[in-house]
């Protein structure tokens, strides 16, 4: 199985924490940004080089500056991204490479 890193908007930490309860009850193994890392970006980017897969928690495809940078670094680390909604900036959206809800994420990890 895949390790994950998920990342998003602190302002989306509800949907972040329903994730992550998925992600717990079918022994997913994922790293989380859901308060700030006392690292910043640095702590960030540790988290992405540990995982397989990075997934962006996005509702309505809302992404700020500091996901767009997560995007970025974990792009060029040859990390696979996916997210949960489409992003409105193509050139974001061309380093995702596709949409998944939480459940199919899920179902996605446990067959890799």
């Amino acid at each position: 199985m895949n390790k994950l890193y998920v990342c998003g908007s602190f302002r989306f930490v509800p949907e972040m924490s329903e994730l992550e309860a998925r992600l717990r009850t079918k022994g997913v193994e994922y790293q989380m940004s859901k308060e700030i890392d006392s690292r910043g970006i640095l702590g960030c980017w540790k988290k992405i080089d540990d995982a397989d897969v990075v997934y962006v928690v996005d509702p309505r495809g809302c992404v700020g500056n500091s996901v767009c940078v997560d995007i970025g670094y974990a792009y060029a680390r040859n990390k696979p991204i996916y997210a949960l909604h489409s992003i409105d900036d193509p050139s974001v959206m061309g380093m995702i490479r596709g949409i998944l809800s939480f459940q199919e994420l899920v179902g996605f990890l446990k067959e890799a």
